[in-house]
């Protein structure tokens, strides 16, 4: 197999942390988010190999990735449920003394992902796609291939949820 564009490995390792959020917030926390990611940049790299060069490569990257993860959470929800006594290792690292602070945003973080989680498919993905992409309501509508009220409608009705769920203010810099 040849090696990757660089200009597109280079596009998917930029936006690495906001798709494993994206794979997170479909699967929940503990995520195979590497083996997932990696599937995922097959399947574009593949595509991209084979000419497909989309006008947003970056939400088309996303809208891939949120495919694959919905894929495997279908995959999951057919296989029985094993429970294990691991704790849970996707932790966020603190750089805080306090054990009790490093704790709180634990808390904080998961019920952040819960609250995400919580949200309708349609909703997620504009979400993700416009905080975790940071892209523009342009770019989400057109990844999505819906009208650009819709999108709007979407995130709106998400922070909405969002801020219920999570009992924050009215910015939209208390969910980020």
């Amino acid at each position: 197999m040849a090696p990757a564009d660089p200009n597109f490995a280079d596009l998917f390792q930029a936006h690495r942390a906001g798709l494993a959020g994206a794979v997170r917030s479909v699967l929940g926390p503990t995520a195979d988010v590497t083996e997932l990611l990696q599937e995922a940049f097959l399947k574009c790299w593949r595509n991209w190999q084979q000419g497909t060069r989309p006008n947003d490569p970056v939400a088309w990257v996303f809208v891939v990735v949120w495919n694959v993860a919905i894929d495997a959470r279908r995959r999951r929800q057919r296989q029985p449920v094993h429970e294990t006594l691991d704790e849970e290792t996707n932790v966020v690292p603190s750089t805080l003394s306090s054990p009790s602070h490093a704790l709180e945003q634990r808390e904080a973080v998961a019920r952040a992902q819960a609250a995400v989680a919580g949200l309708s498919d349609p909703e997620q993905q504009v979400f993700l796609l416009r905080v975790g992409g940071e892209l523009t309501f342009e770019a989400v509508a057109c990844a999505l291939a819906i009208p650009i009220g819709t999108a709007k409608t979407r995130m709106r009705t998400a922070l909405q949820k969002l801020r219920q769920t999570l009992g924050v203010g009215n910015r939209v810099e208390d969910l980020r």
